[in-house]
């Protein structure tokens, strides 16, 4: 399959999946998530492990162009999109490992936040900005950020809307490492998994999905209600409508 908004690569028993939407700041599309979770199809029976990420940008989250005059219920169908691609990292049976470059906020962190572990580039800037746009998280950024960081730190994010340093976020517990070079880290550290036996290393990652995730599936649904609800808003019509006409302009 031809694939418009990614690059793919596989290469010593890992597929690499980049994001190839820096233009627009990798941000997400219905079309790019489709394809990811396409990629992943792919990959599926012969890579030992994935990588994923944007060589300049992981994601600053959703293209908020698609916003524009969305009816409610097509909000809610896009929030179960994102939903579904971050269910589909946690319950992949093959490690997913994401590397953050740049810039990785709104919904762009919460599906990083389903990735098996997080590689971080000190300099990258993560955040949840929705709040700004009158809009709730898109992926998961009530739910799975929470038992990330904890209620209060998860609420701090999500209520000033502040972008955070690389530094803070792996103090926070969003990233597991921080590095120079994050997808060479990356590439290290799927070399190392693909070296141990491959079904324990699927059997693992499935123990501790059944630990996790409870709840998840149900709660995620609720989320993406309530973004749904938040469109037939006039506040949040207007909000968006002015983030585009000043991206326009």
């Amino acid at each position: 399959m031809n694939f418009e908004t990614l690059e793919i690569e596989e290469k010593n028993g890992t597929g690499f999946i980049y994001f190839k939407r820096e233009d627009k700041l990798n941000t997400l599309t219905v079309q790019m998530v489709d394809e990811i979770l396409q990629a992943l199809n792919d990959m599926e029976n012969h890579c030992k492990s994935v990588i994923v990420g944007g060589k300049d940008n992981f994601s600053a989250g959703a293209d908020v162009f698609q916003f524009s005059n969305i009816a409610p219920e097509e909000a809610y169908e896009f929030h179960r999109k994102l939903n579904k691609l971050a269910l589909y990292f946690r319950e992949y049976p093959r490690p997913v490992i994401s590397f953050l470059n740049g810039y990785v906020l709104g919904g762009g962190l919460e599906i990083s936040l389903s990735t098996d572990i997080r590689i971080c580039s000190r300099s990258a800037v993560l955040g949840q900005p929705e709040i700004a746009l009158g809009i709730n998280a898109g992926a998961g950024g009530n739910v799975i950020l929470p038992s990330i960081t904890g209620r209060n730190r998860a609420l701090y994010m999500i209520l000033t809307g502040e972008k955070i340093s690389a530094k803070t976020a792996y103090e926070f517990g969003l990233v597991d490492i921080l590095a120079d070079n994050a997808v060479g880290k990356a590439i290290e550290t799927a070399e190392l998994i693909n070296s141990m036996p491959e079904k324990a290393v699927t059997l693992a990652k499935r123990a501790v999905n059944n630990s996790a995730n409870n709840d998840i599936v149900k709660n995620l649904d609720y989320e993406a209600a309530l973004f749904g609800i938040l469109f037939s808003e006039k506040e949040t019509k207007d909000r968006i409508n002015n983030f585009i006409d000043r991206k326009i302009k």
